[in-house]
C-alpha cells in the first residue's frame, strides 16, 4: 500500500491538470482590452494551450519510458510555470498568444500522468474510488483557482500568477512519488495496441469534453447578455460549479458500486435538463443553480469513462490510452470555439443561446445511446 504523502501528491496533480481554464472568467475583460481581436481568437487564449500539448502528449509514451514518468512531469510542470506567468507582464496579443502555446507544452508532459500514475500505482475498486477524486479534485483545484482570479478579476494580467502553483505541485512530486516500474522488454519493443471498444470510449470522450468546453466557454458571455451578473458573479459561478464537479468526484466510486453503467446515462441526461434550465431562464438566481448542477451531475461522466477505459489493459497500454484521453480533451478544446461559434449561427436567438440549445439537443441525443447496452 502506497504512503498517504505519495497518494496525496499523486492527487495533487489533478488539481492542475486543468490549469489552463484558469483564465476562463476574464474572458469578456480579454475581449475590451483587445477589440479589433475576434472572439474565436480571445477564446482560443484559453484552448490554444490545450492543442498545443499535442505535440508532446503524443511522445509523451516514449518520453516516459526514456526518461521515466517522475522526471516527465516535473519538466513539463516547470515548463508550464515559466510560460504560464509570462502574460501577467504584458499587454502584446501576440507575446500572450504565444505563451499560451508554450504553457500547452508543459500541460501535454504532465497532465496525461494525473491518471497513470493512479493506474500503475493502485487497483480494484480503490482504483475507481481515486479516479473519483481524481475528478473531484480537479474540479477542486478549478474551483479554488477561479475563486481566486475572481479575487483577482479587476487586474487581468494578475490572474496569470495564479500559474506558479505548478512549480509546488512539482517538488510534491519530486519528493513523494516513487517512478512506475517500467514495461517489459516484449512490451516496450512490441507495437501497442488498443481493443476496438476502449477506441470508442475515447470519441466518446472527445465529444462528452467537447459538450462542457462550449458551455463553460459561453457562460461568461451568456451572463453578459442576458445581464445575469458582472465579472466577478461570473467567476464565483465558475468556481462553484467547480465544486460541484468535487463533490461529483467524491461519490462517483459509492454510485459506480450501485448503478454501474447506468452512471454514464445519469450524467448527460442530467446535463440535458440543466443546460435546458439555463438556456430558458433569464433570472440570475436560476441560471447560477443551474450551471452549478449541470458541473455537478456531467462530473459522473468523466471518471465513468476513465475506469471503464483503463479496465483489463496492461500497464503500457494504460500508458498509452491515459495519453490518447488526454489527446481527446484537448483536441475537443481547440475545436470548441470554431465548432460553437459556427452552430450558434443556427437557431432562434443570439449565438451564445444558440450554442447551450445546440449543446441541450446533443446531451439529450447521447443520454439515449447510453441506456442501451453495448455488445461485446
Amino acid at each position: 500500500m502506497k504512503s498517504t504523502r505519495t497518494t496525496i501528491s499523486i492527487l495533487s496533480l489533478s488539481t492542475v491538470s486543468n490549469i489552463t481554464t484558469v483564465i476562463t472568467g476574464v474572458i469578456p475583460q480579454l475581449r475590451r482590452e483587445f477589440p479589433n481581436i475576434p472572439t474565436t481568437m480571445i477564446e482560443w487564449l484559453v484552448t490554444i494551450a490545450n492543442f498545443s500539448a499535442l505535440l508532446t502528449i503524443l511522445p509523451n509514451p516514449f518520453l516516459s519510458r526514456k526518461l521515466g514518468i517522475k522526471k516527465v512531469v516535473i519538466i513539463g510542470l516547470l515548463i508550464s510555470a515559466t510560460a504560464g506567468i509570462i502574460p501577467a507582464f504584458s499587454n502584446n496579443f501576440l507575446l500572450i498568444m504565444c505563451s499560451r502555446f508554450i504553457l500547452g507544452l508543459g500541460v501535454g508532459l504532465f497532465s496525461p500522468h494525473a491518471i497513470s500514475l493512479i493506474a500503475h500505482n493502485y487497483s480494484g475498486e480503490f482504483r475507481a474510488k481515486l479516479l473519483g477524486y481524481q475528478t473531484g479534485l480537479t474540479a477542486l483545484g478549478n474551483a479554488i483557482l477561479l475563486g481566486l482570479a475572481g479575487l483577482l478579476v479587476g487586474i487581468w494580467h494578475a490572474v496569470f500568477g495564479l500559474y506558479l502553483i505548478l512549480i509546488f505541485i512539482a517538488i510534491l512530486i519530486g519528493l513523494f512519488v516513487p517512478e512506475p516500474e517500467k514495461p517489459s522488454i516484449e512490451t516496450k519493443n512490441s507495437k501497442v495496441k488498443l481493443p476496438w471498444q476502449k477506441w470508442q470510449l475515447i470519441i466518446l470522450t472527445f465529444i462528452t469534453y467537447l459538450l462542457i468546453w462550449g458551455v463553460q466557454l459561453k457562460l461568461p458571455s451568456y451572463f453578459e447578455i442576458k445581464q445575469l451578473g458582472n465579472p466577478q458573479i461570473i467567476n464565483l459561478t465558475l468556481s462553484a460549479m467547480n465544486l460541484g464537479g468535487l463533490v461529483a468526484g467524491l461519490l462517483f466510486g459509492t454510485l459506480h458500486k450501485k448503478i454501474h453503467r447506468f452512471t454514464l446515462t445519469m450524467g448527460y441526461l442530467g446535463a440535458t435538463l440543466t443546460v435546458l434550465i439555463l438556456w430558458a431562464t433569464d433570472t440570475s438566481y436560476i441560471a447560477i443553480t443551474a450551471a452549478i448542477l449541470f458541473n455537478f451531475v456531467y462530473s459522473f461522466t468523466g471518471p465513468y469513462l476513465v475506469f471503464a477505459s483503463n479496465q483489463g489493459l496492461e500497464p503500457a497500454q494504460i500508458n498509452s490510452l491515459s495519453s490518447y484521453l488526454t489527446v481527446s480533451t484537448i483536441i475537443s478544446a481547440f475545436f470548441a470555439p470554431l465548432i460553437w461559434n459556427y452552430l450558434g449561427n443556427f437557431g432562434p436567438q443570439n449565438l451564445t443561446s444558440n450554442v447551450l440549445l445546440w449543446i441541450t439537443v446533443t446531451l439529450f441525443i447521447i443520454s439515449i445511446i447510453t441506456i442501451f447496452p453495448k455488445k461485446s
